[in-house]
């Protein structure tokens, strides 16, 4: 878990969502450490982006480490999370139904590139369609800036 230490700070976030017409977001995001635990936490732009907290951790390190997340519309979702080298990558826990309840339609990745001075993250969300959902293709990007 000490690895996840250079995302622990303040940032701000800003993407489009390929929409038509195109939505501007942005999101206030907070990274911070619980004990043995990383809470992550943003505040989103427009209303349409909804609120959310994770909670991360809970395996032995060099792990992928879990990542539960909650948000204000009431949806709930277990992903997995590393980072390695500086590659930030969060993907749907295998045998979570991305069809269910809880799930877009679709399975999902955030793949992120931290820049060498830490203060930058260039980002994008994934969705992954067909049967496997591993036929990957954007679903919008997200760039984080330290604050």
């Amino acid at each position: 878990m000490k690895s996840f230490d250079i995302l622990v700070g303040e940032w701000h976030g800003e993407g489009e969502i390929p929409i038509d017409p195109p939505m501007a977001i942005s999101v206030e995001a907070k990274v911070e450490r619980l004990g043995a635990f990383i809470v992550f936490s943003s505040k989103g732009e427009p209303a349409d982006v909804p609120d959310s907290i994770s909670i991360i951790g809970g395996t032995p390190d060099g792990e992928p480490q879990p990542m539960h997340y909650y948000d204000s519309r009431g949806v709930e979702r277990l992903f997995l999370m590393t980072l390695e080298g500086s590659t930030w990558t969060i993907w749907r826990a295998p045998g979570e139904d991305w069809n269910g309840p809880h799930g877009p339609g679709f399975n999902q990745r955030f793949i992120g590139q931290i820049a060498a001075d830490g203060r930058t993250i260039e980002g994008r969300w994934e969705r992954g369609l067909g049967d496997a959902g591993d036929a990957w293709e954007l679903d919008f990007p997200l760039t984080y800036v330290r604050t």
